[in-house]
């Protein structure tokens, strides 16, 4: 008689399958492993798939956007619209600090020790990351390597006018005039190491003019010496100068960006006229201390954007301003491009730090 098979043995296991062919025991652990997940799941454990598609910004801590000037200054003014765009988008609290004073440099340095979490930003500007590097020595923060760029927000035209009885009043009179007395002429400085600094600078340099600078404290300052008839000649930006030529106090000659400006189509710029290379504008922009989580730099990034593609800044375009949305990259290559270009005209200029 044969001896029943011994279905214990380790080298014979009986497998039950369903209709499909796949082992039911498999299937239960399947089931069981899904059912836990879905427990775990509502108790409020997630798995790291789904940890993954949460957003950054969605406890509503604050976010600190700081700024390189006082309230009501015109860098304030564009950096409280687009932390209120960016509150809005992400639906968290955005709340501005303002460190005004030392050209930029005391914000600049705040910003660059903040704590890369995701919570703190900065507003950087033309002096804060493409000029002071190149006026100060012993900078305490470095523009490049402090800092993550995540979008332009703005640019900022300079325009070159005159009180209306100067004796030039147009562009190719002004060069002229200029070129032929040597010296005799000035113009005012509204802020040593602003764009509109670098502008004019970077024109007496291509045209080869002796047109010399007096360094004002503010622009409000220089601006109130030049309509008082103190000096003829100004470069100024364009939000700033458009109501004095729209009531006729001032004549605008030219602009400095690459196209006209929108609210001056009728004024030429400076490079179409003869100096293709003069192209110097201000800008502003939103950054992060380096190190940031790059998930936070992208939530911001795509809030910009929305932010600039709304109606939010349009009374500020009306007044002159020019909206701009970039990639982090396309920012850091702007930086550094308009730093190369600052480091020339500082330099060509021999410009230094107000006294």
């Amino acid at each position: 008689m044969k001896k029943p098979t011994d279905t214990s043995s380790s080298k014979t296991r009986l497998v039950h399958r369903d209709e499909t062919g796949e082992p039911i025991l498999r299937r239960r652990r399947m089931i069981l492993t899904g059912l836990g997940a879905t427990a775990l799941g509502s108790l409020g454990v997630m798995s790291p798939l789904r940890a993954q598609s949460q957003p950054f910004y969605r406890d509503n801590t604050p976010i600190e956007l700081i700024v390189p000037g006082g309230p009501g200054a015109g860098t304030d003014v564009v950096a409280r619209l687009a932390a209120t765009g960016i509150a809005q988008q992400l639906k968290n609290r955005v709340v501005v600090k303002n460190l005004p004073g030392a050209a930029g440099i005391i914000a600049a340095q705040a910003a660059a020790r903040a704590k890369p979490n995701g919570y703190n930003l900065f507003f950087g500007i033309t002096g804060t990351h493409t000029v002071n590097q190149f006026l100060y020595d012993d900078l305490p923060y470095d523009p490049q390597k402090d800092f993550e760029p995540i979008s332009l927000v703005c640019k900022y035209n300079n325009v070159l006018v005159v009180r209306p009885d100067f004796e030039a009043q147009n562009f190719k009179d002004f060069i002229a005039l200029v070129r032929a007395n040597p010296g005799k002429y000035f113009y005012g400085i509204t802020l040593t190491g602003s764009s509109s600094n670098l502008a004019m600078e970077f024109l007496k340099s291509e045209a080869d003019l002796d047109l010399p600078g007096v360094p004002y404290g503010s622009g409000a300052a220089a601006v109130t010496d030049f309509l008082g008839g103190q000096y003829p000649i100004l470069m100024d930006t364009v939000i700033n100068q458009l109501p004095h030529i729209k009531a006729g106090r001032v004549i605008p000659l030219a602009t400095t960006g690459s196209v006209r400006s929108h609210v001056l189509p009728d004024t030429p710029t400076i490079s179409e006229s003869g100096y293709p290379q003069v192209v110097s504008i201000g800008w502003g922009g939103i950054m992060a201390p380096a190190g940031t989580p790059p998930m936070a730099i992208d939530e911001i990034s795509q809030a910009l954007k929305s932010v600039l593609a709304s109606p939010i800044f349009d009374n500020l375009k009306a007044a002159g301003l020019e909206t701009e949305y970039t990639t982090p990259a396309q920012m850091a290559k702007f930086i550094a491009d308009t730093a190369a270009q600052s480091a020339r005209i500082v330099k060509a200029g021999n410009i230094k730090p107000a006294s």
